[in-house]
């Protein structure tokens, strides 16, 4: 007898083959990695979990108090708290489920109306988008989670959200099977969206709609595009993970693995990494191509057709190729455009190339006698804690960085008031003078804006008014006159193109919010102190890219 968890039917399905094959063990340095890579979305949550326990008024179990405890411990307060009707369930962890092959700890239990339970989640990104079509989003507030309301004009992100789908469904399922689901099959996640005038709220969907696709192993007419529903979904990608679970168990430990590895996002956080990667070609397909990348079962097509690396997608008849891909990739929009520019990918790469200039002559990049590189750090909490500058400025032929830093937990209050710090600074320096501010994509302008939104203050409100003829965003020029066969990020352009290197080993947005929380909460006065230089070291290097960037782009005819 087995259980899968919760993340089994949205993860590769490599994962679960490998965990039951008998010849086959998760390296041991595995654990470490994992806890660096979900730093953000583990202090998310618990600010989440704080904002609830603080605001809430009903009863409450939290759970995460008992992970000491042996499992049937747990699993028996688990279910004392539902037959009491408490209200809000942190952590519990359910009965496992051995028949069903399922166990589970979501992250909430809401208690419904009619005495059951709806699971929810909380999740460090956003689950919701504004709709110009009809749509209707049901929220909560986080510190009343058990009243619904409705938001007209937003939707959630079905298309983009499938594997938080999957998650609730799984639990709902555990749910069922205990008596304890609610009779209406709703779940709610907790996203990072910050909606106007509500703030962070609860955002539900119902499992039974049909809003997703489903899955490409259950397509019988390739041109079928009905949708189902999150839980027909999830019945269908957990059966597969159950037969693939037993299959490899009646395996002997030295029997080839069933499937062969197929790169994709996970892999990054993986901890079967180290047993995948040496099975796979080092020019594979999906171990190469990393941005816009075709997906797991769009890379499994092509290997069946013969077309598994770089080299022999480049060298492939692309239009003789494409009829038989196309009628076993219907469930993808676009998937003729998605292989083509796996194609004009493929053949850069096998022609040693990181960037093709898609047009000629020189290239226009507007001068000032005062030009500023402006790049921003945000927190776990989406806090914009650094504002960093480089300033060349003609006059004098000097060249400095400066910043504005707060290295402590912010408040919306004390967030503007850093900004109106930095803006202000920015318009003594600006004032008279023929200046601009260049820097990389509209992250910066777009923070400016959510921030002045939000305060009545004037600085900002200058600041917004100036910029629309004194910004200069670098990314759209590199957008508009090259293509890269790694994106067009700022570290891809810098590094591979203006010949620029970052001083940190492992320069990222992600990695900088996992040391701002060093600087914060750092065990030691020098540990606080290092990660602080760390991140204003890495900040600093961000507005010398973009410099590099431009004096490139200059040099270019």
């Amino acid at each position: 007898m087995f259980a899968l968890d919760a993340y089994a039917a949205r993860s590769c399905p490599v994962k679960t083959h490998n965990a039951f094959h008998p010849g086959l063990t998760v390296p041991t340095s595995a654990d470490e990695g994992l806890r660096e890579v979900f730093h953000g979305g583990v202090a998310f949550e618990a600010d989440v979990l704080r904002q609830l326990l603080a605001g809430f008024t009903g009863s409450v179990l939290d759970a995460r108090e008992l992970r000491e405890l042996p499992s049937s411990e747990q699993e028996q307060v688990t279910l004392a708290a539902m037959a009491a009707d408490v209200q809000v369930l942190i952590a519990p962890l359910l009965p496992r489920d051995l028949v069903r092959h399922r166990s589970g700890r979501p992250d909430l239990l809401l208690r419904a109306d009619d005495g059951g339970y709806h699971p929810a989640e909380i999740k460090f990104h956003r689950v919701s988008d504004v709709r110009r079509e009809p749509a209707t989003l049901t929220w909560s507030s986080v510190t009343d989670p058990l009243t619904r309301h409705d938001l007209p004009g937003r939707r959630f992100r079905y298309n983009w959200r499938l594997n938080d789908l999957l998650q609730l469904a799984h639990y709902h399922r555990m749910l069922e099977a205990l008596g304890r689901a609610s009779g209406t099959p709703l779940a709610a996640v907790v996203g990072t969206d910050e909606l106007d005038g509500l703030g962070r709220v609860v955002s539900w969907v119902d499992l039974t709609l049909p809003v997703v696709p489903p899955s490409p192993r259950d397509r019988r007419d390739p041109y079928d595009v009905e949708l189902v529903s999150t839980l027909e979904r999830y019945d269908s990608e957990q059966a597969f993970r159950v037969e693939l679970a037993e299959a490899a168990s009646a395996l002997r430990p030295g029997d080839p693995p069933l499937l062969q590895p197929i790169a994709n996002r996970e892999c990054g956080w993986c901890q079967w990494w180290d047993v995948c990667r040496p099975r796979l070609d080092d020019d594979d397909l999906s171990l190469r191509i990393s941005k816009s990348p075709l997906d797991v079962h769009e890379i499994q097509v092509l290997r069946d057709l013969g077309v598994a690396t770089v080299t022999e997608l480049a060298s492939a008849d692309l239009d003789g190729l494409l009829p038989s891909y196309l009628a076993r990739v219907t469930h993808r929009v676009g998937a003729e455009d998605r292989l083509r520019l796996a194609w004009r990918r493929s053949v850069l790469m096998a022609r040693g190339v990181d960037f093709d200039r898609v047009t000629q002559g020189p290239i226009d990049v507007p001068q000032a006698s005062v030009e500023i590189d402006l790049d921003i750090e945000t927190s776990v909490s989406d806090r914009v804690y650094l504002w960093g500058f480089l300033v060349s400025d003609a006059r004098d032929g000097s060249r400095y960085y400066r910043h504005f830093s707060v290295f402590d937990e912010l408040t919306d209050e004390s967030e503007v008031a850093l900004a109106e710090a930095a803006m202000g600074w920015l318009r003594q320096l600006v004032d008279g003078v023929d200046a601009l501010v260049y820097h990389y994509s509209d992250y910066e302008v777009v923070r400016l804006q959510r921030l002045a939104r939000r305060s009545d203050s004037a600085v900002l409100d200058w600041v917004l008014d100036w910029a629309r003829g004194h910004f200069f965003d670098l990314f759209m020029v590199i957008r508009a006159h090259f293509f890269g066969t790694q994106g067009l990020g700022l570290k891809a352009v810098a590094s591979k193109a203006a010949g620029f290197a970052w001083r940190d080993a492992t320069p990222g947005g992600l990695n900088s919010q996992a040391w701002f929380d060093q600087a914060v909460a750092g065990a030691t006065d020098a540990e606080r102190a290092s990660a602080r230089q760390r991140v204003l070291e890495y900040n600093e290097d961000d507005v010398e890219a973009t410099w590099h960037v431009r004096r490139w782009l200059r040099g270019l005819s």
